[in-house]
């Protein structure tokens, strides 16, 4: 069995992908729509485990209007139910919004047809961790564990608390913080772990006071939105990112926190929200006041996202970043295809009009999903 299932993978990679890869650069379009398929297919499996669990539904939602919102709009069951409140939606609403397939869609699209402007940003996080290492976006010590020694490991975990995620990973899956270790049998262990699990090792980096404030457990970092074409690069919009409880993470989509922040004044301009539906104006372990935060630094931050994008060639692209506690703008993380339901649902804003107009007044020709 294992054996089918490894020729049936080398096939697929080998000859089928190559193939749908050179398919879709002639024709972008089919490849958008079936990368949005594919997103509306497990959207609905998802769905399809929530209802069978026999939760009640808020009041004007139902099965059946979520099945046709997702064939017709492609939202997930959050963002039916809770980020976009789409039951309370008339269509003419509905259509402001671009779904979290939409835009993944969107992006596949903009990749085939401009090949070149979407390459330019390294797909694992050892490769941008060096890039922007060397940009000076990234002051943190880390490394790669697959291509470090013991020695090197063990100086690390041993001088300071780490964060071990894996390489390739997305929406906080398998980050760890790990506290600093001075047992060889513990760090050889560790060592070993990380080196079959193709992980990094990170030192923590320390945020600003008033930002960690809301949650000290986790690393609270602002998501910054750019776009960019040759060599040209705008802002287009950013959130607030917390931990509650006992995460050490603030990844949105693993339970975290998130708030709008107006793009210019640096402020933030909503209350918290979570991915299913919580929303408050203080954060529900420290008491603090979310909306009215000025974010500091935040001319700087600007900056350092925007001429970050410049360096790049990747069309949209999604930086996680933090203010230091000695006020420099430290680069976390990189997304190359940053969800936009985090941007429109803590204001419950669509923004596929603005998605559309910003490409296509930098592209120089009309874009569409």
């Amino acid at each position: 069995m294992m054996e089918k299932m490894n020729i049936k993978r080398s096939v697929r990679n080998g000859l089928l992908r190559p193939l749908g890869t050179m398919v879709f650069r002639l024709f972008p379009s089919l490849g958008a729509s079936f990368r949005k398929h594919k997103e509306e297919t497990a959207f609905r499996r998802e769905a399809e485990q929530y209802f069978a669990q026999g939760k009640p539904l808020p009041a004007g939602a139902s099965r059946e209007g979520f099945y046709q919102a997702n064939k017709q709009y492609s939202v997930s069951l959050s963002e039916y139910l809770y980020q976009y409140e789409f039951y309370k939606l008339t269509d003419q609403e509905r259509a402001e919004f671009i779904s979290r397939a939409q835009m993944r869609a969107l992006a596949y699209k903009l990749r085939m047809k401009y090949p070149k402007e979407s390459y330019g940003l390294p797909r694992f996080k050892e490769q941008y961790l060096g890039r922007f290492t060397e940009l000076g976006l990234i002051h943190r010590r880390w490394l790669y564990v697959p291509e470090c020694s013991y020695e090197e490991f063990a100086s690390l975990l041993g001088s300071m608390d780490c964060i071990i995620k894996p390489a390739d990973g997305s929406l906080g899956l398998g980050v760890k913080k790990i506290l600093r270790q001075d047992d060889p049998e513990q760090i050889r262990a560790l060592y070993e772990t990380c080196r079959q699990g193709n992980m990094l090792l990170e030192e923590c980096a320390r945020g600003c006071d008033e930002l960690q404030a809301f949650h000290p457990q986790s690393l609270n970092t602002i998501r910054f939105v750019t776009m960019a074409f040759e060599g040209r690069a705008v802002a287009f919009g950013s959130f607030f990112r917390m931990g509650v409880g006992d995460m050490v993470i603030d990844n949105a989509h693993a339970g975290g926190l998130y708030a709008q922040i107006n793009l210019e004044t640096g402020v933030i301009e909503s209350d918290g929200i979570t991915t299913e539906g919580l929303r408050v104006s203080r954060h529900p372990d420290t008491g603090l006041t979310i909306k009215g935060t000025p974010i500091p630094h935040w001319g700087e931050l600007v900056d350092a996202c925007v001429n970050a994008a410049r360096q790049t060639r990747n069309i949209i692209t999604g930086w996680d970043v933090i203010v230091t506690h000695d006020g420099r703008i430290e680069l976390i993380e990189v997304n190359n295809r940053p969800d936009f339901d985090l941007m429109q649902s803590p204001l419950r804003t669509g923004v596929k009009r603005k998605v559309l107009d910003m490409l296509s007044a930098l592209i120089g020709q009309p874009v569409s999903i």
